[in-house]
C-alpha cells in the first residue's frame, strides 16, 4: 500500500490508517523525483505544523514502491530564531527551489513565497556559500545576510540582519559590526548542526523501515553504502565550515584586542569584554567540532614517541591555571619522574579536555593532576572536587552531546556536550584505557592508563 500513499510503517501511534497521496511530496516522488525537502504543512497525526524530508523508494524494476518521509517540527526552527539577536529587521529562514519553506519571524507573510527574483538567489546559484549586501524583494529591507546551500539537499539556509540595525546611533564602530557578523556565522554553525540532526533521524527511520519490510540482502547492502556515504558527507562539510570560519573568528579576535586598546568608558568596556568571551568561546567550539570531524573521518595518525611526563602536565596547567583561578579554584600538579610512550600532541589535547572539564564542573576547592605506576603502565588522573557524577550517568558521559547540570551554566559556560566524546576517540586511536570514579556533592576523578616508556 506504500505505492499507493497508505502510510505502513510509522513512528507515531496512529488507529487508523493515514493516506498522504495527496500531498504534492508524495507526488512529486511518485513522478520520478529522488528526494523531495517540505514545505510547511499539518502533520496529520498530531495537528502541528512540520516541514518534510522525503525519499523516493524503487522496487527492483525501477517501478515506485512507496517513500520514506521524516517530519521536522517547525517549532524546532521557532524556538532556534528566538535565541537570537539578529535585531528588529532579521530573520532566519529555509528555501527550496526558490520558494520560502521556512521563516522567523512573520512566517505566516512568506511561507510559500517566491524569491528567484532576488540577488540572493542568483548568488546562491553560483556560489553555494558566501555573506552579500543585498534588498529583499519580499519586504524591501535593505540586509547583510549570509548563506549556504546544504549539499544533496538543495536547501538554501539564509540568516539576515538589517543595515539598519547594523548602522544604529549606538552600533557606529567597528567592533558591533564585527559582533553582527560572528552572531550570524554563529546561526550558520547551529542551522547546519540541526539539518545533520534531522538527517540522523532519518537514516535512523529508514533503517528501521527496511528491517520491517524484509530479509532483501541486495537492497539492505545498497542502502548501507547510502548511509555510509551520507556520513562521510557530513564530515567532510563539517570539517571544511570549521575551517572557513575560523579565519573571520581570529580577525575578529585581533579586532577585538585592538579595540579594547581604544575604549575607556566602563560600559564599553564591558561589551568588549563580552565579545572577546563570545569569540573565544566561538573558537572553542570550532576547534572541538574540527576534532570530531578529524577523529570520525580516520585523518589524524599517532606519532607515538617516549617523553618525560612532568613537562607536559606543567605546561597544561600554567595554561588552565588563569581560568581556574578567575572561579577562584586551586589547580596543581604532583611531581612525577614518569617517563611514557605515547603522542604526546594527541595525550596533551586529551588530558586539556580533561583539565577544562574539571573546571567548568567545579564550584569551590580545586582540581589536581598526578600519577600513580601499575606495573608496566601509568595511570594519570585528573582529580576534582566538584558536584560529581550520578552512578546512573558514568556510563553516558563519554557519548556526544551529553551534559550534565554544573556551577557553569549560571556562568553561560555550557558547551555542546563534545569535550569528553572527543576524549574517548582519542584514547581509542592512542590504545589508552579510561577510567572514571566519581562520588555526587563530592568530586570525579578521570584515569587515562598509558605505557610506560
Amino acid at each position: 500500500h506504500a505505492a499507493l500513499g497508505i502510510v505502513v510503517v510509522t513512528s507515531l501511534p496512529s488507529s487508523h490508517k493515514v493516506n498522504v497521496a495527496d500531498r504534492p511530496w508524495f507526488q512529486a516522488l511518485a513522478t520520478g523525483r529522488e528526494m523531495v525537502v517540505g514545505p510547511l504543512i499539518q502533520s496529520r497525526y498530531r495537528k502541528a505544523l512540520v516541514f518534510t524530508v522525503g525519499r523516493r523508494i524503487s522496487g527492483d524494476d525501477g517501478s515506485f514502491a512507496g517513500v520514506v518521509s521524516v517530519g521536522i517540527d517547525a517549532e524546532f526552527f521557532t524556538d532556534f530564531h528566538k535565541s537570537l539577536v539578529l535585531g528588529r529587521h532579521g530573520y532566519v529562514a529555509a528555501i527550496v527551489d526558490d520558494m520560502v519553506m521556512l521563516r522567523q519571524p512573520n512566517p505566516e507573510a512568506y511561507v510559500g513565497a517566491s524569491v528567484r527574483a532576488g540577488r540572493g538567489s542568483r548568488m546562491a546559484a553560483v556560489e553555494p556559500t558566501g555573506t552579500l549586501r543585498s534588498i529583499s524583494p519580499l519586504d524591501g529591507v535593505d540586509r547583510m545576510v549570509s548563506y549556504r546551500t546544504v549539499a544533496g539537499f538543495g536547501v538554501l539556509v539564509r540568516a539576515g540582519m538589517a543595515m539598519e540595525d547594523i548602522l544604529a546611533p549606538w552600533r557606529q564602530t567597528a567592533l558591533l559590526v564585527l559582533s553582527a557578523v560572528v552572531v550570524v556565522t554563529f546561526s550558520l554553525i547551529v542551522l547546519a548542526l540541526m539539518v545533520f540532526r534531522g538527517l540522523a533521524r532519518e537514516e535512523a527511520f529508514t533503517a528501521g523501515l527496511e528491517a520491517a519490510v524484509g530479509d532483501r540482502t541486495e537492497e539492505a547492502e545498497r542502502r548501507a553504502e547510502e548511509a555510509r556515504q551520507a556520513n562521510e558527507s557530513k564530515t567532510r562539510f563539517l570539517a571544511a565550515a570549521s575551517h572557513d570560519l575560523r579565519q573571520p573568528l581570529q580577525a575578529a579576535g585581533m579586532f577585538t584586542e585592538v579595540l579594547a586598546t581604544r575604549v575607556t568608558e566602563p560600559a564599553q568596556v564591558q561589551v568588549v569584554e563580552r565579545l572577546r568571551q563570545s569569540i573565544e568561546a566561538t573558537n572553542s567550539l570550532l576547534t572541538t567540532l574540527l576534532d570530531v570531524s578529524a577523529l570520525e573521518a580516520g585523518k589524524v595518525t599517532p606519532n607515538i614517541a617516549t617523553f618525560r611526563l612532568m613537562p607536559l602536565l606543567t605546561g597544561l596547567v600554567d595554561q588552565i591555571e588563569p581560568e581556574a583561578s578567575a572561579r577562584g579554584l586551586v589547580i596543581g600538579v604532583a611531581p612525577t619522574s614518569a617517563v611514557v610512550s605515547s603522542d604526546p600532541v594527541l595525550l596533551e589535547r586529551l588530558l586539556r579536555n580533561l583539565l577544562v572539564n574539571a573546571v567548568r564542573y567545579t564550584e569551590t576547592g580545586g582540581v589536581l593532576v598526578g600519577c600513580r605506576y601499575r606495573g608496566r603502565d601509568v595511570a594519570i588522573l585528573v582529580c576534582d572536587t566538584g558536584v560529581g557524577i550520578p552512578s546512573d550517568k558514568v556510563g553516558e558521559v563519554f557519548e556526544d552531546f551529553i551534559r550534565l547540570d554544573g556551577p557553569s551554566d549560571q556562568r553561560g559556560g555550557r558547551g555542546l556536550g563534545l569535550g569528553l566524546g572527543v576524549v574517548r576517540r582519542m584514547s581509542v586511536l592512542l590504545g589508552h584505557k579510561l577510567e572514571l570514579r566519581s562520588v555526587p556533592g563530592k568530586g570525579s576523578c578521570f584515569g587515562v592508563v598509558v605505557r610506560r616508556g
